[in-house]
């Protein structure tokens, strides 16, 4: 009996030994180079701000921007403000679809809610190419109004004719200015131009399927 408790004990220990050489060879750096090497860790160390807690801002990332410096303003500025207008287009088209009134209601109310949904998502396409160049995107109320340029809408209740002819405007206008920026960008950034050229398609579309029904 007591030899099977030595003999058990003495494993133990022999287990435990094996057990913490190897847990330190794991600690022990590896060799530069060669069998055994292993890949450096280049994860930069936090800095403690003075409050002593951790800030993880690495401003070694700022530089990462895949698009050539000289080109970020030009696709920023004509971005910045496609993104207003579409913007400006979403609420407007949720105003009329609100507050239309007409024979012609269903049909409006309807697509005024998917063109709604769709400035909405091309907005949120470009302002995320904005970021990808490496610059912020303003899309506060205020910036939008200031800056869209396609004058104020009426308030109240509005007409089935009277959303006709404003959304057709409107749209059309922004419609131009996309068309502009594109022959702009494509001679800055294709990528960039090519998201304007979708866009742009859907705001034709949208001006086609409002001007039909003044045809």
């Amino acid at each position: 009996m007591k030899f099977r408790l030595l003999t058990g004990t003495l494993a133990l220990l022999a287990f435990a030994a094996a057990t913490h050489e190897a847990a330190a060879q794991r600690r022990s750096p590896a060799p530069a180079g060669g069998v055994g090497a292993t890949a450096p860790d280049n994860t930069p160390t936090p800095p403690a701000d003075p409050s002593g807690k951790l800030d993880y801002r690495n401003p070694a990332a700022d530089p990462l921007v895949p698009v050539e410096a000289d080109k970020r303003r030009a696709i920023t500025d004509d971005l910045q403000a496609t993104v207003a207008e579409l913007l400006e287009l979403f609420h407007d088209s949720k105003q009329c679809h609100w507050n239309l009134r007409g024979p012609l209601y269903l049909p409006l109310h309807e697509k005024l809610q998917e063109n709604a949904d769709e400035y909405r998502k091309y907005a949120d396409i470009l302002a995320e190419r904005v970021l990808q160049v490496g610059s912020p995107i303003d899309g506060r109320p205020g910036v939008v109004a200031a800056t869209s340029n396609l004058g104020e809408l009426p308030g109240g209740y509005l007409t089935d004719k009277q959303v006709l002819i404003l959304m057709t405007e409107r749209i059309t206008t922004v419609a131009k200015r996309v068309r502009q920026r594109i022959d702009h960008l494509s001679k800055v950034d294709e990528v960039t131009s090519n998201k304007l050229q979708d866009l742009s398609y859907q705001l034709d579309k949208h001006v086609w399927q409002f001007r039909v029904h003044m045809q």
